[in-house]
């Protein structure tokens, strides 16, 4: 007889609703969710841990004599007015996915569901804070210089350091049983993340064919974020020929025009994109007849594949000069971030691949332009895929089905059973970790459905 799942989709989304999210990192808000995911990893049986960044992580061993590890999780922290399916869909299918583990009684192996702290780049202006830490990018000695940039305009200064302790202490406030470590983990052997599309690929392939549709992405990006600022010459525009005229706006518009071209034929060739987000012309007051002497702004690359920081910094190096030379203008540059983009497991995403055809799932090999946690976290082999939704992203409008969040949870199970098979008869069982006491429950089988194998879209 079929168990009911503990794990549901309803328990953490409203389908409905088009509210926007403000679950900022390590708020109030977000811990309050955090809480609701750790009720169910403690009743799935799992050992909770925290660690210096503010990680959580649900931790179980399944099977005789578990000694491969594998990490399905993702983010619960939000944008401001974000929406509500950007980070905890991962988690919650890696809930699901630990469940029908612990249910099946087909592998070995230890089973972690991590929620990465604050992901976002809202509060802090960096990104991945708690996959960072992981990886070593980032150490607790820097808490202290890294500071909240909204708490900072209002006059305020909030580190991250106060923002962590102010959440951890939250937590264990709140929650009884949370093991207090360095990290949640060191490394593991597989490490596997769905999140919702930040484009609109996937709803197109899925409207077109009618099939349960999934991204399997092959490189995560990374961003190259560049400050710049333009010393011009202050003068009046009746009395300035326009060849004389040192017009530090004039700079910014010739550098993101020179930006934009550079983004479209790095998306051409598959190496990234770029932006120009913001420009910035201080004392001038947008007066009419006034040549500002001043101008900053902001540029933001996001790389992709082969491409490395080093030769985005050259391009850029190049159009810097240029444009210093075209408008008599001084331009000077700091790089404020820079990462190196990541390729994701062959071996994975295969296999991922070869999974989709009897599952009646269309498959689509792409890239995930933003950055990731996945791309941090310290595994042997990481993969990642992306579910279908509309609205775009990082607003109140993103908006996902529970139709299609479906198959992420069915291939991810299925792939950590082959991943997790019983294989070590002789070998110690690793201590100190939670075991399965669920009893066996059938999985239904998925109906098996025509299968498109897909255009490798942007891969």
């Amino acid at each position: 007889m079929e168990q009911e799942c503990m794990i549901k989709l309803e328990d953490f989304f409203d389908f409905d609703s088009k509210e926007p999210i403000n679950r900022l990192a390590y708020t109030e808000e977000d811990m309050k969710y955090k809480i609701k995911i750790i009720e169910k990893m403690k009743a799935l049986g799992m050992q909770i841990t925290l660690d210096k960044a503010g990680n959580i992580c649900g931790t179980i061993s399944v099977g005789n004599h578990p000694q491969k590890t594998i990490a399905i999780g993702s983010h619960t922290d939000s944008v401001y007015n974000g929406g509500q399916y950007d980070g905890p869909v991962g988690v919650v299918v890696g809930l699901q996915v630990a469940e029908n583990l612990i249910k099946s009684k087909k592998c070995t192996g230890i089973i972690k569901v991590p929620i990465y702290a604050c992901e976002e780049s809202s509060r802090f202006g960096n990104a991945c804070l708690g996959s960072k830490y992981l990886k070593g990018t980032i150490t607790s000695e820097d808490f202290s210089s890294i500071v909240d940039q909204n708490a900072l305009k209002k006059g305020q200064t909030i580190t991250l350091q106060e923002a962590i302790d102010f959440a951890n202490s939250y937590l264990k406030e709140h929650v009884d049983g949370i093991q207090e470590v360095d990290k949640i983990f060191d490394s593991v052997d597989y490490s596997l993340e769905a999140h919702i599309e930040q484009y609109d690929i996937l709803k197109k392939a899925y409207k077109k064919n009618k099939q349960d549709t999934i991204g399997i992405i092959n490189s995560i990006g990374s961003a190259v974020r560049i400050k710049y600022d333009v010393e011009g010459q202050a003068n009046h525009t009746g009395s300035t020929p326009m060849k004389k005229r040192k017009n530090a706006v004039d700079a910014t518009a010739f550098i993101g025009k020179k930006v934009r071209k550079l983004g479209k034929r790095y998306e051409k060739q598959g190496l990234g994109r770029a932006s120009q987000v913001e420009i910035n012309t201080p004392g001038h007051n947008g007066s009419f007849n006034q040549i500002p002497n001043q101008a900053n702004g902001l540029i933001d690359f996001r790389l992709l594949g082969e491409n490395t920081p080093e030769n985005v910094l050259e391009d850029f190096e190049n159009i810097r000069q240029q444009v210093e030379a075209k408008t008599k203008t001084k331009i000077t540059s700091t790089v404020v971030s820079q990462g190196t983009p990541v390729i994701t497991s062959h071996f994975l995403n295969q296999k991922l691949n070869q999974i989709c055809n009897p599952k009646g799932i269309q498959s689509i090999e792409m890239p995930s332009y933003p950055g990731q946690d996945t791309g941090y976290v310290p595994a042997t082999e990481k993969t990642m895929v992306f579910i279908p939704s509309t609205g775009g992203s990082h607003n109140p409008d993103e908006h996902t089905k529970k139709k299609f969040i479906k198959p992420a949870t069915t291939l991810f199970t299925q792939l950590s059973k082959e991943l997790l098979v019983e294989r070590f008869k002789d070998a110690q069982r690793v201590p100190n970790i939670p075991t399965s006491t669920h009893t066996p429950s059938h999985i239904p089988p998925y109906v098996t459905r025509r299968h498109d194998t897909g255009e490798n879209v942007l891969g």
